[in-house]
């Protein structure tokens, strides 16, 4: 047999597999008259076979996620009143005392100069961090990753 014959002949099997596999190959035994186009729209279905199927395509489920993507939207829209910008939200945190921000860069400096800082101490460091108003927030973080980034600070972030 010619190699170009086999080559055709694993493809084509290949095939059949992959029909087989995703349930295509089933609906057409059992006699499905649909016709399923490659990236066409969906297509109409009635409740019956709807609920024949154990699970949905690709536009069915593309169908199903808009919806509720939709709905998730408009329900948080009402909830709101109108969204709020990002900078707006961005200002609602109180500035951090200046204690506060001195505590969290002297335990940033502390495990500098340590060189290591276990995984709970990296849980209580980014929740002190956490506590911080947006601008200070940024600072210690980048002081830190730098610092990790440089290899001053050997942990996981």
């Amino acid at each position: 047999m010619k190699p170009i014959l086999q080559i055709a002949a694993i493809a084509l099997g290949l095939g059949v597999v992959a029909a087989a596999a995703s349930g295509r190959l089933s609906a057409w035994f059992d006699g499905a008259a649909e016709a399923r186009v490659s990236g066409a729209g969906p297509a109409p279905t009635s409740a019956t076979t709807t609920e024949a199927r154990s699970c949905l395509d690709e536009a069915e489920m593309r169908r199903v996620i808009r919806e509720e993507l939709a709905a998730a939207t408009a329900a948080s829209v009402t909830a709101q009143g109108s969204p709020a910008p990002a900078s707006a939200v961005g200002s609602l945190a109180p500035p951090s005392s200046a204690d506060q921000i001195e505590f969290v860069n002297r335990q940033v400096d502390e495990y500098i100069r340590a060189g290591v800082i276990s995984e709970s101490e990296m849980a209580r460091l980014q929740s002190d961090i956490a506590t911080l108003d947006p601008a200070a927030r940024r600072a210690a973080l980048q002081k830190l990753v730098r610092a990790m980034n440089s290899g001053a600070l050997d942990g996981r972030l």
